[in-house]
């Protein structure tokens, strides 16, 4: 090719040939990117469309995309590889409802931007409690023993992972697992994998991936806000799950660097990731316009409980369990019949007929009614003498705190609430003196665990303390008592009185419930045939037997059936963030002045934990009480400084200290969203910055 009068002038500069995907380019030092990417495209076919395309250096694992600085200041020499590639690719993405999705993600800004980008395309507010997680590389052992030749057929597939099964492998027969891509009509950016023809079924086999997706529906975009039902043994190869606490740390490592592009952090094209919620901090959680965001939350709630991640009593597990049967109910009841009536075998059998469905519309329209009736009603009656005082309620209860107290049995006292206040006194008589206990309910979770066919009315409070969450049980008498407390005592935990107007509605509801729950008890024992493996862990379930299962389910049942699904769902999730156990991110470290080879160090939403290696905690330090924290990049030793102490450790699996770092800046940088500096309307890019900020570990 003849060199023209412009390049000879060039080459009199110092050029030299630069390799952009096996062409060569006459270039200098002093050359801006800009400029070879025009040269680049001159020697293309001129009729393409190269706005999607930008400069990847290989060797340096960098994107050259300020087109204004020159070969010279990116380091870039006549020995470099370059190649041209389209910034926008395709990738397999799992969200936490088990749905793998293809969409097209800009693969050269941060992480931190493509998770805003993704989140918006699918509807999920407040981006910045999402990340991505990649894929763990083990392998399953049926694969070591496989041959030579069927691991090299399958070299340009997924290869299958222990810990995901088939939900986010490739089949070994490629014919298998042909996927074609179906329009989504939420974002143009999105499809969702679908098996291509239906007689795929009669000469291959398909992966229990595949069958699941064929329940997706993508008509509307509300689909993300209701997961298709599937039963859980199709669903449960998808998920990770970890033996121990160390296997449990060592996905935390997995976590992508936010600051870094995926092509950069070693991701492909069709790679699978995982969506998540990194950050157990969740902002503003409003059903009105959250509901894919909360429907979503509640489905990694759902499989950190059901795989164990999250440890709970059987009772929780019970309860846990009722509140999943119900959102499934309402999802059954809200999507089309086929869904339910389709050849898999889902677990949630229940039944509509028109029968049913107008007497459900005629029960809420008595109920709503009467609701205005009793308060009419209220207004008109003269008070007693409870009602004279009606910003404080005063009874005798039964209290036992299994911490601090070495109490035996429940103790009888006389409880006053005022305001946000509980005290309690030896009896009425001494309640004008000074009380034996006060607790402030702001704050506090209120949790319900009540069993009418035992009379066992148990009000669980979960007080905030710097140990963590501990525990108080307050027992009532009858179905009244329990009702007018639990009520008054769920408003005092939101800083509310008892002279609230929601106080009589919500304690009515729960009267009325008790009213119900007898015959409705009976009535869904007749309709359901559920199987209990699906909505408890793989320990209760060998625990008990399936009709003992069975039975607690369904009574527990009974006291949320009057639950929508998003009520259920935000239910759930309060049920969940109660757990002593819960939000707490764990890695393995070693500690500079202790003589363990090896501890856990925990990073929750508003302090740290020193823990042992069977997770009981050792010290615990409060993240507003941090001064600075950093990473030594020599040693790859942290640093974080508090109040008159100073603590320095090594995580250890080859656990990166920038992702420990990360979560501590992230956490602080979610809690300045409630002050003026940090709003929903403040600009992304200065969002994006004081994120990066806070979390780069760099100088």
């Amino acid at each position: 090719m003849p060199v023209s009068q412009w390049q000879r002038s060039i080459a009199s500069e110092l050029s030299w040939n630069l390799t952009i995907d096996s062409t060569a380019i006459v270039v200098t030092g002093s050359m801006s990117i800009g400029t070879v990417i025009m040269q680049l495209v001159n020697r293309l076919d001129g009729t393409e469309d190269y706005s999607d395309h930008a400069l990847w250096w290989p060797k340096a694992s960098i994107w050259l995309t300020n087109t204004r600085r020159t070969l010279d200041q990116y380091g870039i020499q006549a020995d470099s590889y370059l190649t041209f590639t389209t910034m926008h690719k395709l990738i397999r993405l799992q969200l936490p409802d088990l749905r793998i999705l293809s969409h097209y993600v800009d693969f050269s800004v941060s992480v931190y931007v493509s998770v805003c980008k993704i989140c918006k395309d699918f509807g999920i507010r407040h981006a910045e409690e999402l990340s991505i997680l990649r894929l763990p590389k083990v392998s399953n052992a049926n694969e070591h023993r496989a041959s030579f030749r069927r691991r090299r057929d399958n070299s340009n597939t997924l290869h299958r992972h222990h810990s995901m099964g088939d939900s986010l492998a490739t089949n070994t027969l490629a014919k298998s697992t042909s996927f074609s891509t179906a329009t989504l009509k939420l974002r143009s950016t999105a499809t969702i994998d679908k098996l291509t023809e239906p007689s795929f079924h009669s000469d291959y086999s398909t992966s229990s991936l595949s069958k699941s997706l064929n329940l997706l529906n993508s008509s509307t975009d509300g689909n993300f806000a209701r997961t298709p039902l599937t039963a859980r043994k199709n669903l449960l190869p998808q998920v990770m799950q970890s033996i121990n606490l160390i296997e449990k740390s060592k996905l935390n490592s997995l976590w992508l660097d936010s600051s870094k592009s995926l092509m950069e952090q070693d991701i492909n094209e069709n790679d699978v990731i995982l969506l998540r919620f990194k950050y157990y901090s969740f902002y503003d959680l409003n059903p009105k316009v959250d509901a894919i965001r909360i429907n979503q939350l509640y489905e990694q709630a759902k499989w950190s409980i059901l795989n164990e991640d999250t440890d709970c009593t059987d009772e929780e597990m019970i309860t846990f369990a009722a509140l999943q049967l119900q959102i499934q109910i309402q999802s059954s009841s809200s999507s089309s019949l086929s869904i339910i009536t389709s050849n898999y075998d889902v677990d949630t059998l229940h039944q509509y007929d028109n029968h049913d469905v107008e007497q459900a519309l005629e029960h809420l329209q008595n109920s709503l009614l009467g609701k205005a009736q009793v308060r009419s009603v209220n207004s008109t009656r003269p008070l007693n003498i409870q009602q004279q005082r009606k910003e404080e309620l005063r009874d005798y209860l039964r209290i036992f705190k299994s911490r601090r107290f070495a109490f035996k049995s429940y103790k009888r006292y006389w409880f006053v609430l005022s305001d946000s206040q509980l005290t309690y006194y030896t009896n009425e008589s001494q309640q004008y003196r000074a009380p034996i206990e006060k607790i402030s309910l702001r704050g506090c979770e209120i949790l319900a665990d009540m069993n009418t066919s035992a009379t066992k009315y148990l009000i669980r409070l979960m007080i905030p303390s710097i140990d963590g969450m501990n525990q108080t049980l307050i027992k009532c008498s009858t179905e009244k008592q329990y009702a007018t407390w639990i009520a008054a005592l769920r408003l005092a935990s939101k800083g509310q009185s008892v002279d609230e107007i929601s106080y009589e509605t919500e304690r009515e509801s729960i009267l009325a419930l008790f009213n119900m729950k007898n015959s409705s008890s009976n009535s869904h024992q007749n309709k359901f045939n559920i199987q209990p493996e699906n909505y408890v862990s793989k320990k209760i379930s060998k625990k008990y037997k399936t009709k003992q299962l069975t039975e607690r389910i369904l009574e527990a049942y009974a006291t949320v059936s009057n639950l929508d699904g998003i009520e259920a769902k935000l239910r759930y999730l309060k049920a969940w963030q109660s757990l002593p156990e819960y939000g707490i991110s764990t890695f393995v470290v070693k500690f500079n002045d202790s003589n363990k080879k090896e501890e856990l160090f925990g990073i929750s939403s508003n302090r740290l934990l020193r823990m042992t290696m069977t997770g009981e905690t050792i010290k615990t330090w409060w993240i507003s009480r941090m001064r600075s924290w950093n990473v030594n990049w020599q040693n790859k030793l942290l640093n974080i400084e508090f109040d008159g102490e100073t603590i320095e450790f090594l995580p250890l699996y080859d656990t990166d200290s920038k992702c420990i770092h990360e979560f501590i800046g992230a956490y602080i940088f979610l809690a300045m969203r409630s002050t003026a500096k940090l709003s929903d309307n403040d600009d992304p890019l200065k969002q994006e910055t004081l994120f990066q900020q806070l979390t780069a570990a760099y100088i």
